[in-house]
């Protein structure tokens, strides 16, 4: 618990400039640390919802990934009422897919597809879109 408590950081991005970007980087990062004990974490945290692990874990993990994917997709669509419920839709569908069907061969499709639950819209053109990940 000492552990997760002292790295806080896991999943900060940088701020490149581009919200878009910054969120699909995000996103990226979430879905690979699933594989990596995000996973576990998140199903320790089912298994015994009121366990001190549970509580550091939604503390120091959970609420600071769900802020910041709030926060960046605020800054793709602007401020909206149901911003922070559309940002843990989107955290859920990512966990649900990549938990169930691993680490996907298409990443891409995920991504966009989890970008999609967030509410949104797709990007026009490759100048607006992310050359990481040819969304």
């Amino acid at each position: 618990m000492a552990a997760l408590r002292a790295d806080v950081t896991q999943h900060e991005t940088d701020d490149t400039g581009d919200p878009f970007a910054d969120l699909v980087t995000a996103l990226e990062r979430i879905g690979d640390a699933v594989p990596h004990g995000l996973g576990r974490l998140i199903a320790t945290c089912l298994a015994d919802p009121d366990s001190e692990l549970a509580r550091v874990a939604i503390d120091a993990k959970l609420t600071p990934m769900i802020d910041g994917l709030t926060a960046r997709l605020e800054r793709v669509t602007g401020a909206a009422p149901d911003v922070r419920l559309r940002a843990e839709s989107g955290l859920l569908y990512l966990l649900w897919r990549t938990a169930v069907g691993g680490q996907t061969a298409d990443a891409t499709a995920l991504h966009r597809r989890v970008l999609q639950v967030m509410g949104v819209p797709p990007q026009p053109g490759p100048e607006q879109s992310s050359t990481a990940t040819g969304l």
